[in-house]
């Protein structure tokens, strides 16, 4: 019966990609189940005939609209200049990034988030917090073999968490 409802909600979420996902295409276009993985979900999909489920469209994206707004936070992601790394003394860009850091106001409450990815596979999210009085460094173990994209969203959605909590404690 969950397989079925995970199933359901798994082909809403495919037709509502269209042409522009991979496995989109393929359930779209699936005459037969010889190239599909042993046990993903399109492989059951097709061995329980659920391919003309008439599941209503489901739009992904729905996640990503803010729950909590933060009237006081800005994001200081203009640069003065255009560079990059392999036109860019690193001296430079070490400061640049200085000057940066210094025009923060004491008073403010910065984060610094990082997620990355070992060759093993190993993937971590970290925060860094730092308040007027205080620094704290935060390690986020995500699952192995997860892409750094989904470490960066894990570490920012972590720092988020911590800037609500901190927020919640200065009141």
């Amino acid at each position: 019966m969950r397989i079925e409802a995970d199933c359901a909600k798994y082909i809403a979420t495919l037709k509502s990609f269209g042409s522009y996902n991979r496995a989109s295409a393929l359930s779209s276009k699936c005459t037969s189940n010889q190239r599909l993985k042993k046990d993903s979900l399109l492989r059951l999909m097709w061995n329980r005939d659920l391919g003309d489920i008439d599941a209503g469209s489901c739009i992904p994206f729905n996640l990503l609209t803010p729950i909590t707004t933060f009237s006081n936070v800005t994001f200081h992601e203009n640069l003065k200049m255009n560079f990059t790394k392999h036109h860019e003394h690193p001296e430079l860009l070490r400061q640049l990034t200085l000057e940066v850091i210094d025009n923060i106001p004491s008073q403010a409450l910065v984060l610094y988030t990082d997620g990355s990815r070992s060759d093993s596979g190993r993937t971590d999210s970290g925060v860094f917090m730092k308040t007027n009085t205080e620094e704290f460094r935060y390690r986020f173990r995500s699952p192995d073999n997860s892409s750094v994209f989904r470490s960066e969203l894990v570490a920012i959605r972590e720092a988020l968490n911590l800037a609500l909590d901190n927020r919640a404690s200065d009141t």
